[in-house]
């Protein structure tokens, strides 16, 4: 069975429960009404204003429902979900089927499906040997969608064919050797990122949040060409910034550093006093991560030096990232949580009252969590799954 707990704003009941927000601490969400969804497959998606789960065609957003808070709904799709996003405006569901699907955070919501500009194909006519058609030509459409994200003012679509959509039209043609491993969207931006480690950026830039050297808006994916040598394993967008892990563990971050949620610090200790550090960042900034405190082992009977069944200590190293709008999560290889950015709202769970913290820190107030459940950033919020 797994467990919720959230951490941060919870002023519409989106979580459950009568506290306006955590109180800088992970507690459980109230399981009413979703009974259901403790066990399988479960997909998370947090808003600012209500929280979407979705298990196989179960559909369930809570929150602040048709202007009123603490509200549920439950909604049955016709196919199995498999991939959930949302911002305030809409809840968006991708089902196995490749169809997308959009629902309002309306307490008598309902499912409809997502018109997207089809991809159309002029199929080759057939000819005799002489030239002369034999057939009318014949058009195939091709529109199966493999990935979905969506932020304040952008969404973003990614189909089996690698045409991204700013939906509902096409905006971009990846080559068909492309391959797309992981999609975020920001407020104004997204990010895409590549089966060999690439980062594509597009939208708004104007915070340094496509990772360009000038600030400007991108109308089609970019490479973000100082990433370009290094292999990327795992993307974040936040609001207005992004991280990114390679494959060597090594956390990068960019855009908008207004609360520190960069893991760069906002003041420079300096001789005359403290110096404010810039707040936008337009080029990705590798970031030292304090040691982690767990005692992690690794069994390394893989490592042929080594002889088998011998246990040695292994490097705790970043694995992935989330972002919310001004908070950053890091999940660990061991497991640990370290957090970055804006707690206004208690969104970090660092378990102690700051504004922000501008370096990354762990959070103690949670522990136990399960790699493959995973971590969810709404806007002001933090959520977590684990094994109960």
């Amino acid at each position: 069975m797994s467990m919720f707990a959230f951490s941060g704003f919870n002023g519409f009941g989106q979580f459950g429960g009568d506290r306006q927000r955590s109180e800088n601490t992970f507690i459980d969400i109230s399981s009413e009404k979703l009974t259901n969804f403790q066990n399988g497959n479960l997909l998370v998606a947090v808003s600012w204003s209500y929280t979407a789960y979705a298990r196989e065609n179960q559909l369930v957003l809570r929150g602040f429902l048709s202007g009123k808070p603490k509200s549920t709904t439950c909604i049955r799709s016709a196919d199995i979900i498999t991939q959930l996003t949302a911002c305030d405006k809409f809840c968006l569901a991708l089902c196995q089927n490749g169809k997308l699907l959009k629902v309002r955070p309306e307490i008598d919501g309902k499912l409809e499906e997502v018109k997207i500009d089809a991809e159309v194909q002029t199929l080759p006519q057939k000819r005799s040997i002489f030239g002369e058609p034999r057939s009318t030509p014949q058009r195939a459409e091709c529109l199966h969608i493999t990935h979905i994200a969506c932020g304040s003012n952008i969404t973003v679509a990614v189909s089996a064919t690698n045409a991204v959509y700013s939906v509902p039209s096409k905006i971009h043609q990846f080559p068909k050797h492309f391959r797309v491993r992981q999609i975020q969207c920001g407020f104004e931006h997204a990010l895409l990122l590549s089966a060999n480690g690439d980062i594509y950026s597009w939208g708004n830039g104007f915070r340094g949040q496509l990772g360009q050297d000038v600030l400007r808006v991108e109308e089609t994916p970019v490479l973000i060409e100082a990433l370009a040598g290094v292999k990327i394993n795992f993307i974040a967008a936040g609001g207005w910034h992004n991280a990114a892990i390679s494959v060597f563990g090594d956390l990068y971050t960019w855009g908008f550093n207004s609360n520190g949620q960069l893991g760069l610090r906002i003041f420079k200790s300096t001789i005359s006093g403290k110096l404010k550090e810039p707040a936008v960042f337009v080029l990705p900034q590798i970031v030292e991560i304090p040691a982690c405190k767990c005692l992690h082992t690794k069994n390394v009977e893989e490592i042929d030096s080594v002889a088998q069944g011998e246990v040695v200590a292994a490097e705790c190293v970043p694995v992935k990232v989330f972002a919310g709008a001004r908070h950053t999560i890091l999940q660990m290889n061991c497991g640990a949580l370290f957090a970055a950015g804006w707690n206004a709202h208690g969104q970090l769970g660092v378990g102690r009252q700051t504004e922000y913290c501008d370096e990354f820190e762990h959070i103690t107030s949670i522990e136990g969590i399960v790699e493959e459940l995973g971590v969810f950033c709404g806007a002001w919020s933090t959520v977590i799954a684990r094994k109960s």
